[in-house]
């Protein structure tokens, strides 16, 4: 791609801002890293071998018959009892009778037995065993066995909800620290790995905040070239639209809608952050649309669209050929604050409960969690670095960008 030679002076007056510069690199690394978290942080083998047959369950979900079994029952976990007795050559098999139990049609309620009764027969396992061949299983886990949702029952650790990350003693007694079982930022409120939900929360909201900024500054270009070029009636409706829908208040708007669509159905983690994201760009694109129909009304005036016009240019060829490229600066200017203020939307509705549903990793969520449990500090220090460090990142980033942009700059 060959540059134009006023982007290239752009480019490197950036590249001597050392704060921004470096502020890009880093960001950059941070999120690039963060990308493959299912291959560091997962409660699943990255390959899994048995009986000289692959599979790869960290990008699919098999069942007990895909990997040699009899049954077609989920994987629901690779540590689990039942997974280790099928391992072992013990066929997990579904109760019939206990899902599907004979009707009594000669009913007496006074035949009913005793719940209470001492000699009560438990119930019927819904899972039963038989036996079956034994088995050879290798397994490739992550450095971390532990994803975002991951729930399971400990036997080193004391207790596994809020389990702080180091051992301590009480009155004698060593009580073993989170970082035994490899939780090493300690467990939430719900017995997840903490570290792993900020690393996938981490993923979640910078491409949460970069689609945002790229999909707003897109209708704003748009919407404010149309304002700005044509003037006139397109302008004045502009205007009175932008000005009645920036009246009501965006954060109410934004709570309201997410919990009334909520409420409506189940969504998947993808859909919903989907749905969030088509929410927020109902009204993030206000600000650039404005910059953009300021920069329009000077630039369409000059003399060199009015050259173009005389040489018969279509307004579409002017307007994005010719004024657009002249007015990027307010864009790319702005574009590193955009993604500042979309990830601060998103972390600000999870905080208040309006956002990301759990058990969907979300930086917000755990602030919330820190709230709540202010003696667990392994998850409120954590998680405001995170964001704090992200913020000022994104600050330094933008300030570089404007004063490169900027032809006052020295």
């Amino acid at each position: 791609m060959i540059l134009s030679t006023d982007l290239k002076d752009k480019l490197r007056k950036f590249r001597k801002n050392k704060r921004g510069y470096y502020s890009v690199l880093v960001l950059g690394t941070l999120f690039l890293l963060s990308l493959p978290a299912e291959l560091v942080f997962n409660d699943k083998p990255i390959v899994l071998r048995i009986d000289g047959q692959f599979f790869f369950p960290v990008f699919k979900q098999y069942t007990y018959r895909d990997l040699g079994g009899s049954e077609n029952l989920p994987v629901v976990s690779y540590r689990s009892a039942m997974f280790r007795h099928f391992c072992a050559g013990k066929e997990p098999v579904v109760n019939t009778a206990t899902l599907f139990p004979k009707e009594n049609t000669d009913f007496d309620p006074d035949a009913l037995p005793d719940a209470s009764a001492a000699d009560a027969a438990p119930p019927e396992p819904l899972v039963v065993y038989r036996e079956g061949k034994k088995r050879e299983v290798w397994a490739l886990w992550p450095p971390i066995p532990h994803s975002h949702r991951s729930s399971y029952t400990s036997d080193t650790l004391e207790r596994q909800r809020l389990a702080g990350p180091f051992a301590r003693t009480v009155d004698g007694r060593r009580i073993p620290g989170a970082i035994e079982e490899r939780h090493l930022l300690g467990t939430d409120q719900f017995g997840k790995d903490v570290l792993a939900r900020l690393v996938y929360g981490f993923r979640i909201s910078v491409a949460f905040g970069l689609a945002l900024a790229i999909t707003s500054a897109l209708l704003g270009c748009i919407l404010g070239a149309l304002q700005g070029f044509f003037g006139g009636v397109a302008d004045l409706a502009g205007q009175r639209m932008m000005e009645i829908w920036g009246a009501l208040p965006q954060l109410m708007l934004l709570m309201i809608l997410s919990d009334f669509l909520s409420r409506r159905g189940e969504f998947s983690e993808s859909q919903h952050v989907l749905m969030l994201f088509i929410i927020m760009n109902l009204t993030s694109w206000m600000g650039m649309a404005q910059h953009m129909r300021a920069q329009f009304l000077r630039e369409r005036n000059r003399d060199y669209v009015r050259a173009a016009r005389a040489l018969g240019v279509s307004n579409v060829k002017i307007m994005f050929r010719h004024i657009l490229p002249n007015s990027l600066v307010p864009i790319v200017t702005f574009l590193p604050f955009s993604v500042s203020a979309g990830i601060g939307a998103l972390v600000g509705l999870d905080y208040l409960g309006f956002g990301l549903k759990y058990p969907a990793p979300s930086l917000g969520e755990l602030l919330s969690q820190g709230q709540q449990h202010l003696q667990a500090w392994w998850i409120m220090v954590p998680t405001f670095l995170t964001l704090t460090t992200l913020t000022i990142l994104l600050v330094f980033v933008g300030d570089g960008v404007r004063n490169a942009f900027d032809p006052r700059y020295k």
